[in-house]
C-alpha cells in the first residue's frame, strides 16, 4: 500500500516535470523561429515574444493538480491485479 502511494506521488511529480519541460521547449522553439511581421507604414512596432505558458491561477491549482494526478495514479495502481510475484 505504501509502495503504491509512493509510486503515485513520484509518477505525478514526473508528469508535472514533463508537462513544464514541454511548455519550456515549445516556448524555446517559438522564440527561435520567431519572425516579426513588419507593417508597410512607418509605425513604431513592438516586438513581444511569448515564452511558454503564463498560468494566471493561484499556486493552489498547481498543488491541487499534483494531488489529483497522484490520487488518479494511486487508483490506477490499486486496480492492478495482484500477481504471483506481487509482494505488498
Amino acid at each position: 500500500m505504501k509502495r503504491k502511494i509512493l509510486f503515485a506521488f513520484i509518477g505525478a511529480l514526473l508528469l508535472h516535470i514533463l508537462y513544464f519541460a514541454a511548455q519550456l521547449l515549445i516556448g524555446l522553439i517559438q522564440t527561435y523561429f520567431y519572425k516579426p511581421q513588419f507593417a508597410p507604414d512607418p509605425v513604431v512596432l513592438q516586438s513581444e515574444v511569448a515564452f511558454g505558458l503564463v498560468n494566471q491561477g493561484s499556486a493552489i491549482y498547481l498543488l491541487g493538480s499534483y494531488i489529483g494526478v497522484a490520487l488518479l495514479l494511486f487508483a490506477i495502481l490499486s486496480l492492478k491485479k495482484k500477481g504471483v510475484n506481487n509482494i505488498d
